[in-house]
């Protein structure tokens, strides 16, 4: 894993002139992409601590800290300024970790993953306090086992220190309150299912967006808006990203029944991977 970073300065002699008769996005684009600013990113340091591909990385609140996460099922956490490795977790997840976050305003000391094992897990550093880097095994301060396939990505709102949002590629997007309990049951066992399901995007695949939905929807990524929280984007195997005002969402259910896709605030596609894209289209 590495740090990149971009020189501070820029040397006008080094950069080509643009027409500024382009327009903005035009112009944009040209910086973005103009030899000068690559050749100025530089390797700043190679964290090594892992030992399988690192599938994601966060940072905390201030970038004091960053978080990442391993097909070896590990969580490390490493100093900014002392590049050094202050945590490293094994988190007891038997299949890669593709996402791991800071749960907002606890100190950094909760930290949060998802795998491909169908698991959410939460990880309290304050009790690791005085183990050693590889310590075996920790316990998790909360386990979610409702998924049943993996889930890629989780959310968190600003703020708020007692939630988080879990996207799973079997269709669902959950909601995960730690003020509620701290574990579920897990998927397909004969107790009650939790009814902690946001989304039912089972049948929430399309197209475009003439097309109706039909098929599954893995999904694949998710977040809500630091600023405006109430406004959740999930994208998953089809080519449009979907906007959902939290707000305007049905109660939290189970996965018993299968439902229609709920209303969005809008869909955004790139043009070429539409059949018939309308952006004024409203869903």
């Amino acid at each position: 894993m590495h740090f990149i970073t971009l020189s501070s300065c820029l040397k006008k002699s080094h950069l080509a002139p643009i027409d500024i008769r382009h327009n903005c996005r035009d112009v944009d684009l040209s910086l973005q992409t103009h030899s000068s600013l690559n050749r100025r990113l530089a390797l700043e340091q190679e964290l090594e601590g892992h030992q399988g591909c690192v599938n994601a990385i966060a940072w905390n609140s201030n970038g004091s800290l960053l978080i990442s996460g391993s097909d070896d099922a590990r969580i490390n956490i490493w100093g900014y300024s002392s590049r050094k490795l202050s945590h490293s977790i094994e988190t007891g997840h038997s299949a890669n970790i593709f996402c791991t976050k800071f749960i907002p305003e606890t100190s950094d000391e909760l930290v949060a993953s998802s795998a491909g094992d169908a698991e959410v897990r939460l990880f309290n550093l304050s009790c690791l306090n005085g183990r050693g880097l590889n310590d075996g095994t920790a316990t998790p301060s909360a386990l979610y086992q409702c998924h049943t396939r993996r889930v890629k990505k989780l959310a968190l709102e600003v703020g708020n220190p007692n939630v988080v949002w879990s996207a799973s590629e079997y269709g669902t997007l959950r909601q995960h309150d730690f003020r509620e309990g701290t574990s579920c049951s897990p998927a397909g066992s004969s107790h009650q299912e939790c009814c902690n399901v946001l989304l039912d995007l089972r049948c929430g695949a399309k197209r475009s967006l003439a097309d109706p939905p039909k098929h599954t929807l893995a999904l694949k990524s998710c977040d809500i808006s630091s600023t405006r929280p109430h406004l959740l984007l999930v994208g998953g195997n089809d080519a449009f990203a979907r906007l959902y005002d939290r707000r305007m969402l049905p109660p939290l259910t189970s996965c018993h029944k299968r439902m229609s896709p709920p209303t969005c605030v809008n869909y955004f596609c790139p043009m070429h991977l539409s059949d018939r894209v309308s952006f004024e289209f409203i869903c």
